[in-house]
C-alpha cells in the first residue's frame, strides 16, 4: 500500500496548497485599501472547485487502495482457493458480470461458466480491475464502508470525522457540478471558507482511518483464507 499512501499524501499537499491560495485571495478581496481585480464570482468558482478536489481525493484514494490489493493478489499468484470468501465472491461476480446481459445467449453463459471452473481447478492467479468493485463516481462514507465490508477490510475512525458524513454533501455537489445542474458560482455561494476547511479536515481524518485499515489488510495479507477454515 506504499504507492497508494504516497499518492494520497501528495494529493493532500496539493489541496492544502490550494486552500492556502484561496485564503490569501479571500483576504486580499476583503482588504479595501488594496486594488483588487478578482471578481466576487471568481472566488465562488474557486470555492466550488475545492469540493471537486476533495471528491477526487476520496475517489482516487479508495480506488488506488483497492486496486493495489488486487495487484498484490495477481502478482503473488494467489488463486481462488487461497483467498477469503469475500474475495472469492467478488472475483466470481466480476467474472460472471463479464458476460451478464439480458440478451446474452445460453452458450455465452456456458462458456463463461467453463472458464470460471477451469480457472479455479487450475489455481490460476486472480485478476480483477476497477469493475470488480462498486466505484462509479458516487462515493460517500456509506459506499466506502460497504466496499470495505465486501472485502473484509476492518478500520477504526477518529470520532472527530463524525463518521465521514460530510462526504455525502461533497459527492452530491460534485455530481451537480459534473453534470452541469449547478454552476460553479452558484455552488460556491453557499460555502464560507471556514465551511470548506471543516469539510476538508473531516474528509482527511476519515480517509486516514480507512487507508490505515486497508494498509493493515494489505500488509498482514488479511485477504487470504484463514488456514483453519
Amino acid at each position: 500500500m506504499r504507492t497508494t499512501i504516497e499518492i494520497y499524501k501528495d494529493r493532500v499537499n496539493e489541496i492544502e496548497l490550494y486552500f492556502k491560495a484561496l485564503q490569501d485571495l479571500y483576504r486580499t478581496q476583503s482588504c479595501k485599501d488594496k486594488y483588487v481585480f478578482y471578481h466576487d464570482d471568481f472566488l465562488k468558482i474557486l470555492k466550488a472547485n475545492a469540493l471537486i478536489m476533495i471528491y477526487n481525493l476520496v475517489e482516487s484514494s479508495i480506488t488506488d487502495g483497492i486496486l493495489e490489493i488486487y495487484d498484490e493478489l495477481k502478482s503473488s499468484g494467489y488463486s481462488y482457493k487461497d483467498v477469503r470468501k469475500e474475495i472469492q465472491d467478488i472475483w466470481f461476480a466480476f467474472k460472471f458480470n463479464q458476460v451478464y446481459d439480458k440478451t446474452a445467449h445460453y452458450n455465452s453463459y456456458k462458456d463463461k461458466a467453463i472458464e470460471i471452473i477451469n480457472a479455479i481447478l487450475r489455481n490460476e492467479p486472480l485478476e480483477m480491475d476497477r469493475k470488480a468493485t462498486d466505484i462509479s463516481g458516487n462515493l460517500d462514507a456509506n459506499k466506502i464502508r460497504k466496499i470495505c465490508k465486501e472485502h473484509g477490510i476492518t478500520y477504526k475512525l477518529d470520532s472527530s470525522c463524525k463518521g465521514g458524513q460530510v462526504l455525502e454533501d461533497v459527492k452530491n455537489k460534485r455530481n451537480e457540478l459534473a453534470h452541469g445542474t449547478t454552476s460553479f458560482a452558484e455552488c460556491g455561494r453557499y460555502y464560507a471558507i471556514d465551511d470548506l476547511e471543516k469539510i476538508k479536515d473531516e474528509t482527511k481524518i476519515f480517509l486516514n482511518g480507512i487507508l490505515l485499515g486497508m494498509k493493515k489488510y494489505y500488509d498482514e495479507k488479511t485477504f487470504l483464507k484463514v488456514v483453519n477454515e
